[in-house]
């Protein structure tokens, strides 16, 4: 054992004499090769990267102890540039050059057991040469353990002192030692980077655990030759890899760095190293140091000569360059102008300025370029002007604004800024001054965000916050605590505390928006401080004592902290006993807004507010609009770790529909930060009052009656807080306040002064009118630095990694305007006599925007730069040359513009990206590289398909629709993209060849995603997007486009073509040779279908099922077009019949235009009453139940099953009537009954969802020849006939019917009606839903829409049926669109019991039989027949109310272009508007629309084609009953459609449910029609709404929506059916309605008072005491308005109304009757006059009622009958009243507020407050307020007290006795009784007012006194 011992320490000893440690010997040189390689792109072959390589000898030499020297020489430099990893490097000869230059001298440095100490060097050697010399030396860095194998360690590198680990492998044999170390570059104490542009963003944690957009690692292996004596590192080789995503890491792609260094030993020599004679300094350790990096822009290189020289060539080039036109590289010459701008000096600056300061062009590029500079030198330039007063305010202020937020915070720039704030920012609160003082403490902030200290620049406004509490400034004290905001240091808490209540003595009083501002100053420092914040903002919260709405802004501000789940449910328990509702609303909102948050940094957050919103009460969900509430909507993409949140909200503190205030924020979540790119505040407190009041300036208050005499009777009366302005708002952008203002009565009535005055008294007017009369003509550019973010990490071979984004625009407004208005102004000239004036405005104006985005990663010095360029620009310019003419006087506006001559580009943005090599020694050889060449990509994605079948026939087609296209009429058509000639390439333009101009848009993309499809790949290569005007050249030129719009009496003489509509009946003898080949056609078919028809029923019926299968489809547009096939023939020979008897009416309904859904029948034989006309009805009635049968292909087979169960009714019925019908139906006839039968049911049931016209006869004849090329059109169309003349049979045997016994029919009309919904009922529910889930839906889908148009009606029914039925006879128009039109009643009867009897068999046929009968009794009687009556052309019987002609002027003098002409009719019963379109050209198109506004009903459509027949869209707004409660339902539908409208939707739709679900909608799948939008909204209470929306495809519904007003409900529901409602008034009085919610009244009687928020109270008045009933508590009041009882015995009572223009006085009279006086007048005597009005005050009488109004003063109406008074007040006075009635703000537990606005403990208290005592006893009051004792002594902190109260009581003057007491609840103050004051004392002291209750006990209080002589 002892042996083993021995020999293991001579192992140990022996092993000591080995040196792992590297070090080089004294006299020794050791020469090394050398290698450094730099590559910057994207990780895949086949992709452009760019690179450096440098190879050298390096020669290290010891000359010391611990010190060596090291030389580098035989310098080669490289550049590669290409595709990767094809090309090559290539040799760069002037970079060797400069290279060789910086590093030919060598340095010294201090090495010791592996470790490199102190660098050593000359002068001149440049910082960037030393820091190549540190990337050498960084390899020798070695931290070697000889008894670890593996650790671990923080070492010091090059880019700090990052976490290191090692792994080390001995080779004995050979005596060498492998080393391998790795470096996590992400994980450094001390890491070496400068990060700037993001000072105003902030970490977000979270999404850095999850993701890391950058990262980097360094891995060094080494072999070190190891002796006794020294150990010599003879190979090393690094690799060090940066990579950057702006995504996530893992599916987004990434960028990468990667940088490369081998060392390899050649030789040692025993020599000693030359030293230079050079004197060495200390420059540093291995860490990198940073020197010019931060003045190069990595975005441009070039030399830097003679700056001055360069400033002014560059300046010159800017100005010349965009003087014209904004060339795109104006931002980019801009950007190096201010890279010149930094790195010039004060003399360059003054040089330059003195040269081009006078030329305002140059002035304004330097003004905006200097401050971008961004250095201390340009700021101290800067100021020396502002001394020298050579820059106006308004520059000093763009100026100060950016240079601030631009600058770095070094200590010259602090001293610089303050030196500017302190001297040049002027002392009144202007513009100016907010601006100087906003942008220091956002400098302030940047300061304090970096390590150094900013004590100083806080001490500035810590001082300035302090002056102006002391002066009570109250705009400086605002401005101070947003500038504290701004900063958001903590060490501000204290400074603000002062002005937060509750913390300060005298904080209390200060304003309410003091408060406002003090909490959201909190909001920043919670960043920083979150703990202290919640403390603070929590203690707000729970003190009610404080406004709700500061309450509210501080739990904003608590919850921005991200406080957690503790604290959270204390603000639930607080919630639960709120008592204010804006409180708990606003606080319930925003829990759960925040729960739905998606954003990472929220999770934890949002998890707590789901758990808080649980414990609250779902009653808080059901508020209303009027209360405050929070909205956010949140979205987080993992893929892209990026995100966007949005939230609104509004604080509300007094019920008004207009929020007091409103703040909207939005945050972005991206590359690891957070950021609040922009917040706009908003407060409107004076608005509401503004809006309904109208402005006028206010009166001195006390002209005419002095109310302070009535308020110091009170008890410590305090007024509300002043005034406030109408609006005021802010705006911060990343979360720095940029300004702030308001709109004040001062600065509105300068406003109406420059509008009303007149011009002479302003002299600035009187220059512009002038200036406009000679002409204007300017030029304005502005460049701006947008956006300057940059990381700078230094990498292993001593090159710096730069990432960087640059946004840079030039804007450029240019124009010349002159004007010529006649009369010719005179010198008192008003503006407002423009109105009256002639007004000639030529105006040639442009304006163009540059932008450039720029993101660089890579290698940037001001050497050489290596890297990846992204570049993304966008160019805009938009002319505008218009010569106007404007009367106004005459209502006539003429308008002419030039034609399109030339290619305009409106809009370019184009994106491309780069590799990039520059060199400083060589910049011609400069190289741009595409990342992604279109060569590239792989064939397969360039190939396009194309047919060799069809190309010749699809090129065929499409030139025959362009010629459909112009013969039409329609000039617009939109191109097709292009055929794929050009990859990549896609455009199309939207021709609107009668102005001479198209619009193209051309998109090209090429990008890497075929490589990998992650965003990032997607992003590289080349994105564009083209939008521009194009002219279409034609034979004869347009020399202007002309647009005139005239309104009035002289409408019809612009008109410049006659507007008339062609019957298309008559067209027919003009398309013989058309009709002739549709004849051929459908005589092959019908031979077809005979032999078909000879087939047994089951074949027939098996072929009429697999037609509805195959031809089934959702798209309406398709039963459309088959409608029309259905049988062209029959509908040809019906039209021929009647084309001599039928009149056209172009606005009637769909069956005018040649085509009709089934309803047309039911319309036509309710109003056909003569068998003369019977034949050609039925005839009409044929064609039209054609198109309806036909287009029920697409049905389900169930109805097809259904329908046969009624075979034997239905057929019975057609016999009965097919004699009548053979004679206009001469094919399709053979057909069986039940076959007809069966096709018709199903024709009906398709009826219920095509319930609107379909295609026209062009479109019909167009579908033949279509039809030739189906597959099965004989058999289909044989169906289609047999189904066309049984349904024609039917509908003429109703019409024979219907005209026998119509006069009795309008009796049963409302028991039919009552069938009809229940029937309607009972098949939609059948119809949408599956029995199994009718009980739990809710119950509002199985309701049915029941118009209220026919109980309005009822009392306006026409005396003669007879006229009624002859103003319908012969028209085809039917509401197709509406559900209680006879068209709808008739389609809703028929495919209700069709659809019914698949489930209820019987009953549903027994429906079907008796809907004939309703559906003509109430076609005939039904009041909404005014919708359905044939509406002529307006412009035949009244002339346009306005005409606009939009003309292209051609010099031929031929027209061409569109003519709008609109007209209005209106009785009281209905308004009837249309507008026409037509083209001044002789063509048919046109398109229409019409509207019909009833008191109940409002229809409205839009048509558009061949004389308005080719595509429509209506809508039908009508008001009803669902479940007897009153709704409204708004129903859209559509015939067919353009295409491009229904792809357009198609795409919306698939974004309704998702944002119907973020707005709280819930969603059902139904089977709903396909061309129809119904939306319905039932009250269900007075201030909630049930909304279903059915669109094609789902069903949207949200129960209990709740809504901003009040409906009226109950009685006044129905009010509609006895009011003498008109289509005039009925809008105004919904707004009226509307209007009064915001309304309150107040109501006083005997003992009893209801207040204006609703609460009641009963206790008891005093006896002959005036009470204040109601009063303006602002400080100016505007009227107080008291009572008093006239004797103890009468309930009667005096009402004293005070205005500050009148007294009224109303008291009763010995007859019981009312007297009332005004300013001591008597009005409204005996004598006969009922009504009295002066000084914008009535007085009248309505029976024994006096009502007093005067809403001027804030009082709707005052109603007093001796007893009971009433007090209604506006609604611009919420908020702002005081007295019995209470403060009118709809919270409840605030009502009992007295005077000195503490809240009373009892009901008696309260009213005793608001009494009005009298000095002496005469007046009859007897009463007095006194301070009393309690009449015991409570024990209070365990010590007996005397007590007393806090408020004084009501006692008897002295010398009387109280006749009548009661018991009042008053807060006491209690004193030890040893140390108790006197009563007297008490009463006398100023501290009971804010002294504290100890206790609250009932004392008696005199109500009623009786007084014996002298009393006082």
């Amino acid at each position: 054992m002892r042996g083993l011992i021995s020999a293991l320490v001579l192992t140990l000893v022996g092993s000591q004499h080995l040196n792992y440690q590297p070090d080089f010997g004294e006299n020794k040189v050791y020469t090394y090769n050398y290698e450094s390689i730099l590559f910057s792109g994207i990780p895949e072959k086949g992709l452009a990267r760019t690179g450096i390589r440098i190879r050298s000898e390096v020669e290290i030499s010891g000359i010391g102890p611990k010190l060596c020297l090291i030389r580098i020489h035989s310098i080669e430099a490289a550049e590669y540039n290409g595709i990767w990893p094809t090309s090559s490097f290539s040799r760069s000869l002037k970079l060797t050059q400069a290279l060789t230059g910086q590093l030919s001298i060598p340095i010294k440095f201090e090495y010791s057991n592996g470790h490199v100490g102190n660098l050593m060097a000359p002068d001149s050697v440049s910082d960037d040469g030393l820091n190549i010399y540190r990337g050498i030396l960084n390899i020798l860095e070695l931290s070697l353990k000889k008894m670890q194998h593996s650790y671990s360690i923080q070492e010091a590198g090059i880019g700090g002192i990052c976490n290191t680990t090692y792994a080390i492998q001995e080779n004995k044999k050979a005596n060498l030692v492998d080393v391998t170390k790795s470096k996590d570059l992400n994980s450094c104490e001390e890491k070496v980077q400068v990060v700037t542009g993001s000072a105003y963003t902030q970490p977000c944690q979270t999404c850095q655990q999850r993701n890391k957009n950058s990262r980097a690692t360094a891995t060094y292996n080494y072999k070190i030759k190891y002796t006794h004596n020294e150990a010599v590192i003879t190979q090393a080789e690094v690799e060090e890899v940066h990579q950057f995503t702006p995504f996530h890491e893992i599916t987004g792609g990434n960028a990468i760095v990667e940088a490369r260094q081998k060392l390899a030993l050649i030789e040692v020599q025993k020599q000693v190293a030359e030293v230079p004679p050079k004197e060495f300094q200390k420059r540093g350790s291995l860490q990198y140091q940073f020197g010019s990096e931060l003045l190069q822009l990595p975005v441009h290189l070039f030399k830097i000569k003679d700056v001055e020289r360069q400033i002014e060539e560059r300046l010159q080039d800017l100005v010349e360059t965009t003087y014209e036109q904004l060339p795109s590289d104006a931002p980019a010459k801009a950007l190096k102008l201010m890279h010149l701008l930094r790195a010039a000096n004060e003399e360059n600056y003054e040089s330059v300025w003195k040269q081009f300061s006078s030329r305002p062009a140059y002035r304004r590029y330097l003004l905006d370029l200097l401050p971008a500079a961004a250095s201390h030198r340009s700021l101290r330039f800067l100021r020396h002007k502002m001394e020298r007063q050579e820059l106006t305010n308004w520059e000093i202020a763009q100026t100060v604004l950016v240079a601030l937020h631009s600058s770095s915070p070094t200590q010259e720039v602090m001293e610089e800024a303050t030196l500017i704030v302190k001297k040049h920012c002027p002392r009144s609160s202007s513009v100016l001054r907010k601006v100087c003082l906003l942008s220091y403490a956002s400098l302030c902030h940047k300061r304090c965000s970096s390590p150094y200290s900013c004590s100083e620049c806080l001490q500035v406004f810590h001082v300035f916050a302090g002056e102006a509490l002391g002066k009570s400034n109250i705009e400086e004290v605002l401005l101070a605590l947003k500038a504290l905001g701004n900063v958001g240091h903590p060490a501000s808490i204290k400074h603000i505390k002062k002005f937060l209540p509750g913390y300060a003595a005298g904080a209390s009083e200060l304003p309410l928006k003091v408060h406002e501002t003090a909490v959201m100053a909190l909001k920043s420092i919670g960043m920083r401080d979150p703990q202290m914040v919640q403390a603070i903002t929590l203690e707000i919260f729970l003190n009610h004592k404080i406004h709700p709405r500061i309450r509210m802004l501080a739990a904003v501000v608590l919850l921005e902290t991200k406080p957690g789940l503790p604290i959270l449910m204390i603000l639930v328990d607080a919630v639960l006993k709120e008592p204010s509702m804006q409180v708990a609303s606003f606080i319930y909102s925003h829990l759960r807004a925040l729960g739905r948050s998606t954003a990472p940094d929220l999770q934890m957050m949002a998890s707590a507010c789901r758990m808080a919103v649980r414990a609250l009460s779902p009653k808080f969900d059901r508020s209303g609009y009027q209360f405050s509430k929070v909205f956010r909507f949140s979205m987080f993409k993992e893929f892209l770790m990026s995100g966007l949140a949005a939230k609104y909200f509004v604080l509300n503190n007094a019920g008004s529909l207009i929020p007091t205030m409103a703040v909207s924020q939005l945050r972005t979540h991206f590359l690891g930060r957070v950021a609040d790119p922009i917040e706009v505040g908003i407060a409107a407190e004076g608005l509401q009052e503004m809006f309904v009041r109208g402005y006028s300036p206010d009166k001195d208050w006390e002209t005419n009656y002095d109310f302070r005499e009535i308020l110091k009777k009170l008890s410590d009366w305090k007024a509300l807080p002043r005034d406030k302005p109408f609006a005021s708002g802010y705006l911060k952008m990343f979360g720095q306040e940029l300004l702030f203002g308001r709109l004040d009565k001062d600065t509105l009535q300068n406003v109406l002064q420059v509008w009303y005055g007149p011009d002479e008294k302003i002299p600035s007017i009187r220059r512009l009118i002038s200036s406009l009369q000679t002409g204007i003509g300017r030029q304005w550019t502005k460049a701006l630095l947008l956006s300057e973010i940059r990381c700078i990490v230094p990498t292993c071979v001593g090159f710096p990694m730069e990432t960087s984004f640059y946004y840079s625009s030039v804007t450029k407004v240019a124009g010349n305007v002159q004007a010529q208005i006649t009369p010719s102004p005179r010198s008192d000239f008003r503006l407002t006599e423009l109105l009256n004036s002639n007004v000639r405005l030529r105006s040639k104006m442009s304006l163009s925007m540059a932008k450039h985005m720029t993101f660089v990663i890579g290698i940037n010095t001001n050497m050489i730069q290596a890297g990846l360029e992204a570049h993304t620009k966008v160019n805009a310019h938009v002319p505008v040359n218009v010569v106007a003419t404007i009367q106004m006087k005459e209502k006539s506006i003429k308008a002419e513009i030039p034609p399109c001559k030339e290619e305009t580009n409106l809009i370019i943005v184009s994106s491309k990206t780069f590799a990039v090599t520059r060199n400083i020694e060589d910049l011609a050889a400069s190289k741009m590289t595409p990342v992604l060449l279109p060569e590239a990509v792989p064939d397969i994605m360039k190939m396009s398909f194309d047919s060799d079948s069809a190309s010749g026939e699809t090129d065929n087609i499409r030139d025959r629709q362009s010629v459909e296209d112009v013969s039409s009429g329609n000039s617009f058509s939109f191109g097709h993209p292009s055929s794929g000639k050009e990859p990549f390439i896609q455009s199309m333009c939207s021709n609107a060849s009668t102005f001479g101009v198209q619009v193209c848009i051309e998109k090209k993309s090429v990008h890497a995603a075929f490589i990998r499809n992650v965003p990032l790949y997607n992003a590289i290569g080349e994105h564009a997007l083209r939008m521009s005007f194009k002219p279409v050249y034609s034979d004869v030129p347009i020399e202007k486009i002309q647009v005139t719009i005239q309104a009035g009496d002289q409408a019809p003489t612009k008109m410049v073509r006659l507007v008339t509509f062609e019957d298309p009946e008559r067209q027919e003898s003009s398309r013989k040779e058309v009709m002739k080949r549709v004849k051929k056609i459908l005589d092959d078919t019908d031979n077809q279908a005979t032999r078909n028809s000879r087939s047994s029923s089951s074949s027939a019926s098996s072929i009429s099922e697999s037609s509805e299968s195959t031809t089934s489809t959702p798209s309406s547009s398709d039963s459309d077009n088959r409608a029309s096939q259905g049988d062209p023939q029959i509908n040809l020979k019906s039209r021929q019949s009647k084309a001599n008897e039928k009149k056209f009416y172009p606005f009637g309904d769909s069956s005018s235009s040649g085509s009709s859904s089934s309803s047309s029948s039911s319309s036509s034989s309710s109003s056909d009453s003569s068998s003369s006309s019977r034949s050609s009805s039925s005839s009409d009635s044929s064609s039209s139940s054609s198109s309806s049968s036909s287009s029920s292909s697409s049905k389900s087979k169930s109805s097809s099953r259904s329908s046969k169960s009624n075979r034997s009714s239905s057929s019975s019925n057609s016999k009965d009537s097919s004699s009548s019908s053979s004679k206009s139906n001469s094919k399709g006839s053979s057909s069986s009954s039940s076959k007809a039968s069966g096709t018709r049911q199903k024709a009906k049931k398709q009826s219920k969802t095509t319930s609107f016209p379909h295609a026209s006869a062009a479109e019909g004849e167009r579908s033949v020849h279509e039809q030739k090329q189906e597959t099965q059109s004989s058999s289909s169309s044989s169906s289609r006939a047999s189904s066309n003349s049984r349904s024609t049979s039917s509908s003429t045997s109703s019409s024979s019917e219907s005209s026998g016994v119509s006069h009795r029919q309008w009796k049963q009309d409302r028991e039919a009606e009552t069938k009809r919904v229940k029937s309607q009922f009972n098949s939609h529910s059948s119809y949408d839903i599956p029995n199994e889930w009718e009980t739990y839906l809710p119950k509002v889908y199985r309701l049915r829409f029941r118009s209220a148009h026919t109980h309005w009606h009822s009392g306006h029914r026409t005396s003669s049926s007879s006229s009624s039925s002859s103003s319908e006879s012969g028209s085809s128009h039917s509401n197709s669109s509406s559900s209680d039109s006879s068209s709808r009643r008739s389609h809703m009867s028929d495919s209700s019991s069709s659809s019914s009897s698949h489930r209820h068999g019987e009953k549903a046929a027994h429906s079907s039989r008796r809907s004939p009968t309703s559906r003509a009794a109430s076609a005939h009687h039904r009041p909404g027949s005014s919708l359905t009556r044939e509406r002529n052309f307006l412009g035949d019987v009244i002339p346009p109310g306005i005409t606009i002609v939009a003309q292209a002027v051609r010099s031929d003098n031929r027209n061409q272009g569109y003519q709008a002409t609109a007209y209005v009719r209106s009785d009281a019963a209905k308004v009837d508007v249309q507008l026409v379109v037509v083209q001044l050209a002789e063509t048919n198109w046109k398109a229409c629309a019409d509207a019909v506004i009833l008191p109940l009903k409002a229809q409205a459509r839009m048509r558009w084609g061949k004389e308005c027949r080719d595509y429509r869209i209506a809508a039908l707004a009508t008001t009803g009953q669902m479940a007897r409660k009153l709704a409204v339902q708004l129903k859209v539908q559509w015939g067919i459609i353009p295409s491009w409208i229904k792809k357009t939707s198609t795409a919306l739709m698939r974004y309704v449910p998702g944002v119907a679900l973020v707005l709280g909608f819930s969603e059902a799948h139904q089977r709903n029609p396909s061309r129809e939008l119904i939306v319905r909204a039932v009250a269900t209470s007075p201030r909630s709404i049930d909304t279903v929306i059915k669109v094609p495809g789902v069903t949207l519904y949200y129960q209990g929506l709740r809504v901003p007003f009040t409906l009226a409900l109950g009685a006044s529901s129905s009010s509609y059916e006895t009011r003498d409602i008109t289509a005039w008034n009925f809008l105004p009085e919904i707004a009226s309605q509307i209007a009064q919610e915001d309304q309150s009244t107040c109501e006083v009687s005997k003992g009893d008072f209801k207040t204006f928020d609703r609460m009641s109270f009963t206790c008891s008045f005093n006896k002959s005491c005036n009470v204040v009933v109601a009063q303006d508590c602002t400080e100016h009041p505007k009227f107080i308005i008291t009572t008093r009882k006239v004797d103890h015995q009468s309930l009667s009572r005096e009402v004293h109304i005070n205005t500050s223009s009148a007294n009224i006085t109303i008291c009763p009279a010995a007859d019981s009757s009312l007297l009332v006086t005004c300013n001591k007048e008597s009005v409204l005597s005996d004598s006969g006059v009922s009504e009295y009005e002066k000084d914008n005050i009535k007085i009248y009488k309505n029976g024994k009622t006096v009502i007093v109004e005067a809403p001027i003063h804030g009082l709707k109406n005052v109603n007093f009958d001796g007893e009971i008074l009433k007090v209604t007040v506006a609604s611009w006075m919420r908020g702002k009243t005081c007295g019995v009635c209470g403060n009118n703000d709809r919270e409840k537990h605030n009502e009992l507020l007295m005077p000195n606005h503490k809240l009373a403990h009892s009901c008696s208290a309260f009213v005793h407050s608001w009494v009005l005592l009298e000095e002496t006893c005469s007046g009859g009051c007897k009463l007095q307020r006194r301070y009393v004792k309690l009449n015991r002594n409570p024990t209070i902190d365990g010590e007996e007290s005397t007590c007393y109260s806090v408020d004084p009581v009501l006692k008897c003057m002295k010398d009387c006795t109280p006749i009548e007491k009661t018991s009042v609840k008053v807060g006491f103050h209690c004193f030890p009784k040893a140390t108790a004051v006197s009563l007297l004392e008490w009463q006398r002291s100023s501290d009971k007012k804010s002294a504290s209750e100890d206790v609250v006990e009932s004392v008696d209080a005199d109500i009623d006194c009786t007084c014996t002589g002298d009393c006082s």
